[in-house]
């Protein structure tokens, strides 16, 4: 409860900083000047009193979002079981896939691990096939929590960002794309503005805002100093995976295909001779 209130004063202060900053924009009175040529010239205003506080906005506002994406996936806890399966295979196709980096005794005792018949990770006979039903999946209640957490951290920040530049920043033309641009991004570059002779180079607010969200993680990973957990697309891609029919993860299938592919390996350890090869390389080159 008391992360909830910090969260909603924080969201109420940036509306109020948004605000007073609109204010003070169309107390300052911007306005285009224009070239003979056909080009505007941007005041110099709205770079300081909108463009760069959208962008002062975002991060704080993704900062915010990363702390209550913590917050609520903090309570989530995977199927062990499910993992130490996973987990065995993908070690298992790490071993196969740079297999000829190790000696010919650690490979030996590394598929031993995996596929000896009597102690073997893929031989172990309490591994079965997990069935998932979908109707028991879609009235779990901890299913249908993950769903409203995913919609509340995605969904509903960029709802209320999209309203809060729209209300406040609306009707701005903030940047020129040094770049030639057919029409078909107009769309893109100029949402919220209905001028059909203004140049598709340039980008009002809103689409300025869109490009921000799209490419704020890799400054976040810069300011915070690690990758960033915001993903949207990925979160989105999850969500929509959530209202599809589980399917069934046949384990002893996989166990038995895996096991097949590491005794089909002739291993050679491709550091041997690496010397003679070295002194015939170094002799053909005199």
């Amino acid at each position: 409860m008391l992360h909830a209130r910090s969260s909603l004063c924080a969201l109420t202060s940036l509306s109020l900083v948004a605000s007073s900053l609109a204010k003070k924009g169309e107390e300052a009175g911007f306005d285009w000047q224009h070239h003979g040529n056909g080009d505007i010239i941007l005041d110099t205003r709205i770079r300081d009193w909108v463009l760069i506080p959208i962008f002062i906005i975002m991060i704080f506002f993704t900062m915010l979002r990363e702390l209550a994406g913590k917050m609520m996936n903090a309570t989530s806890t995977p199927e062990i079981k499910a993992f130490k399966e996973t987990q065995a295979l993908t070690r298992s196709q790490l071993v196969r896939s740079h297999c000829y980096w190790l000696t010919e005794s650690s490979f030996m005792r590394r598929k031993a691990f995996y596929t000896d018949k009597d102690r073997g990770v893929f031989s172990d006979p309490n591994v079965t096939k997990s069935e998932k039903d979908p109707l028991a999946m879609m009235s779990d209640p901890s299913m249908m929590m993950q769903q409203q957490k995913s919609m509340f951290t995605v969904m509903l920040p960029q709802m209320v960002m999209m309203g809060l530049i729209s209300y406040f920043f609306s009707g701005f033309v903030m940047v020129k794309i040094p770049l030639p641009l057919s029409l078909k991004f107009k769309a893109m570059t100029q949402r919220g503005i209905e001028l059909s002779s203004l140049d598709v180079t340039y980008v009002s607010s809103f689409s300025w805002y869109v490009l921000v969200s799209v490419g704020i993680s890799g400054v976040m990973s810069l300011i915070m100093g690690k990758p960033s957990q915001i993903n949207d697309a990925a979160e989105m891609e999850r969500q929509m995976k959530m209202g599809q029919v589980p399917g069934q993860l046949d384990t002893p299938k996989l166990y038995q295909q895996e096991m097949e592919a590491l005794n089909m390996i002739e291993h050679k350890f491709i550091v041997e001779e690496a010397e003679d090869r070295l002194i015939e390389m170094y002799a053909k080159k005199k």
